[in-house]
């Protein structure tokens, strides 16, 4: 290879598809830059690509690491000692540089651009404008602003981090192998590292001392960890983590530090409007936030993603530091922590509108936030803490959260006996996110004290309905909640018993849908009518799960279906996992009635596997649990016993977003299909080899046949090769169900 392009010492790992995409534009464009936060690989991509592409270049690959200079004017005579080799001693001009490159096909790659962006972006523009066989690839933190020239911005590695850390550790630990024991652990902390291949490259060094879980549980001193001795081989800028995102931070203005200091209180991600709220004051105005984000973002140290801005965790820790050394973090955690509760305060009050959806997902992605401004008011300000937790019930109880409420409200609630009308509202939420996790006990706990409190009529009175209905009182669920529609006219929360009372119309109807009650149908359908017509998804899936029991209960398997899936559909949407494991549950029977043992059996384990990890045991709840046994039953019967058992051992293991697809019918994602060697290495699993046996029986190395076993695993979102066993034998059984099943004649249980 002509120029002066080094061998690398170790190898490339991933980014198959950016490789490809850069050199497929260094043919279309004459200067491409790469750009990208600390660590991210942006110099290691530019040199594989290089490499890749070096026959296109019959004069050569030519690379210049500008990272030691600091006068921009050494620039030109470090390029033109590249180039053109040494001189006589007197230091060539542009002109002079440009004859010597003249009509050669040559590729220059000048990395580490970011400290020298006019000089290079000078240089680059003269060289290109004289020299047409020229190709210029840079790197840098932030592009060079150059006419003609191409940005690729390098991002985290996904999958790939995997397997870098996997590489970079077998040459630490010779017989370090990614197995089923450490994966998800591997996987982890890939996770915390942002995917940054330096991070994930210093992290593996440290195999030698730690176990993979002892490196994670360490990141809390990231920088101590990711560090690399003197001794060690890598580029001196990038020996320790904190030396390279120094090095951005020592490429910022002042105020564009300032303001990377202060948002380091957020919590994975955040957007402009809050930064604003958050990060200004006199020393910052308001109007600047945006064009600093801006700056930030042109650096690599914000990540833009969509209307959203992130901090990597690293970047992060750094900033936290400054903001600590500043002595500002006070301050500016307070502003964060009334920031959160002003935008929780905003999604409760538009919660039952038509934007309940962009609320939705707007809390799911705060999460991080709002919980780091609950941290901090519970160290400050407990009856702040109190009113937050309270507020987000939302969150809690219709978005899936209810593990997380469930903490979160204990704590605040611990943290101060004062009794306000938010400290009542907290208890009302307490006690349905203990309902719905049919803990009935602690549910009657709370809502007894929530009874107890000022102005607690109302909130008290829902707590009593809710309570009623984890228990299986449906008639006095469907009672307490008729009682609070008759009194929707008088005083009590808007979203309640205002202009939108389909929250409480919905559950009244299930629980006369349950219950038998006559009225069931006509409080149902104008449930669904008053959320269709404000855009309350969550009482309209509530209120289609009650037509769905009510379907079911009358025999009518049709309706039932229909209304069930319409009902998992609008939960879906919001993140609501009590109601889908409802749904999942009446679609098992759904599916049992109908001869479908197999799907009814996977869906029955969902059931179970999913409650668990939530703390739901909707199997054992009142009204559900006879129903399910039942139902399992049936499946049984019509699966037959080892049929039934895997199928119901691979639905345990299912993730949310697979046990949607069963249960709706829905196609399986694309991509996750196996290559026909590895069906068959899944067909052998089935059949109880081990890998060795494995090995033996396809003629192929023990190593091999270890990676079409991780590859499955992978592909199929598994953890052990008994659910590899489960979903061969559920597929195994679906051709020979004899479609007689169909139509059974079972009945509703």
């Amino acid at each position: 290879m002509i120029g002066n392009l080094p061998a690398e010492p170790a190898s490339f790992v991933g980014r198959a598809d950016e490789r490809e995409y850069v050199a497929g534009l260094l043919g279309r464009a004459r200067l491409v830059t790469l750009t990208g936060a600390p660590g991210v690989g942006k110099s290691r991509l530019a040199r594989q690509v290089a490499a890749d592409v070096h026959r296109r270049f019959p004069d050569g690959v030519w690379l210049v690491e500008l990272s030691a200079l600091r006068d921009p004017r050494d620039l030109l005579p470090h390029v033109a000692a590249t180039l053109a080799g040494p001189g006589d001693g007197e230091d060539p001009g542009e002109t002079e540089v440009a004859a010597h490159v003249g009509g050669r096909r040559m590729l220059l790659v000048l990395d580490t651009c970011e400290h020298l962006p006019a000089a290079c972006a000078e240089l680059v523009g003269h060289l290109l404008e004289r020299c047409p066989g020229l190709r210029v690839l840079t790197t840098g933190r932030e592009p060079l602003d150059a006419p003609g020239e191409h940005v690729v911005t390098v991002l985290p590695l996904g999958a790939d981090a995997v397997t870098l850390f996997a590489d970079r550790a077998v040459a630490t630990v010779p017989d370090f192998v990614v197995d089923r024991a450490n994966r998800a652990h591997v996987v982890r902390l890939c996770e915390e590292l942002d995917g940054v291949p330096l991070a994930i490259e210093l992290a593996a060094t440290r195999l030698r001392a730690l176990s993979v879980q002892d490196i994670s549980a360490r990141l809390t001193d990231r920088f101590r960890l990711l560090s690399r001795a003197e001794s060690e081989t890598g580029e001196s800028r990038h020996r320790t983590l904190r030396t390279a995102i120094g090095w951005s931070h020592e490429l910022c203005e002042p105020h564009e530090r300032l303001l990377w200091a202060r948002l380091s209180v957020f919590s994975h991600g955040f957007e402009r409007e809050t930064a604003e709220d958050v990060c200004a004051d006199g020393a910052l105005a308001r109007d600047d936030v945006f064009a600093l984000l801006a700056r930030l973002v042109e650096k690599s140290v914000l990540l833009r993603e969509g209307d959203r801005y992130r901090l990597l965790h690293a970047v992060r820790a750094y900033g936290a530091e400054l903001l600590r050394e500043l002595g500002e973090e006070e301050a500016v955690r307070d502003r964060h922590r009334d920031a959160y509760l002003r935008l929780a305060r905003r999604a409760e009050a538009e919660w039952a509108g038509p934007e309940q959806l962009v609320w939705a997902r707007r809390m799911a992605e705060e999460l991080p936030n709002f919980l780091a401004a609950l941290d901090h008011a519970l160290a400050g300000d407990p009856r702040v803490a109190v009113e937050l937790a309270g507020t987000l019930w939302p969150l809690w109880i219709a978005c899936g959260r209810h593990r997380e409420g469930r903490r979160h409200l204990d704590r605040a609630l611990a943290a101060t006996g004062r009794p306000t009308p938010h400290r009542v509202k907290a208890l009302w939420a307490a006690a349905w996110v203990e309902a719905r996790h049919f803990d009935v006990h602690r549910a009657r706990t709370r809502m007894e004290e929530c009874r107890r409190g000022p102005g607690a009529h109302v909130w008290g009175a829902h707590a009593a309905a809710v309570v009623a209905f984890a228990a299986g009182d449906d008639e006095d669920a469907a009672r307490r909640l008729d009682g609070l529609l008759a009194a929707r006219r008088g005083t009590g929360p808007a979203w309640l018993l205002g202009r939108n009372p389909a929250c409480v119309l919905s559950q009244a109807g299930l629980a006369l849908a349950r219950s038998g009650g006559v009225r069931a149908k006509e409080v149902l359908d104008d449930a669904v009518w008053r959320g269709t017509l404000n855009g309350d998804c969550w009482s309209r899936s509530v209120a289609n799960q009650g037509l769905a029991v009510l379907a079911w209960e009358a025999g009518d398997l049709a309706v039932a279906e229909e209304r069930n899936r319409e009902a998992l559909r609008l939960g879906r949407d919001l993140g609501d996992l009590a109601g889908a494991l409802a749904g999942f549950e009446i679609q098992a029977w759904l599916a049992a009635a109908t001869g479908r043992g197999g799907l009814a059996a996977t869906l029955l384990g969902a059931v179970e596997g999913l409650g668990a990890q939530a703390g739901i045991r909707l199997d054992e709840a009142p009204y559900w649990g006879a129903r399910h046994s039942t139902c399992a039953e049936i499946a049984r019967g019509l699966a037959g016993g080892p049929t039934f058992r895997t199928a119901l051992a691979e639905g345990t293991v299912l993730d949310l977003d697979a046990v949607y697809r069963r249960a709706l019918g829905d196609p399986p994602k694309e991509g996750a299909c196996l290559t026909p060697r590895e069906s068959q290495v899944a067909e052998l699993i089935a059949d109880g080899l081990s890998n060795r046996e494995l090995a033996e029986r396809l003629m192929i190395a023990e190593r091999t046949a270890d990676t079409h076993v991780e590859n499955i695993l992978a592909k199929l979102r598994m953890s052990s090769r008994v659910q590899i066993a489960a979903w061969v034998a559920v597929r195994r059984s679906a051709p020979a169900r004899p479609t007689s099943e169909k139509g059974s004649g079972i009945v509703p249980m």
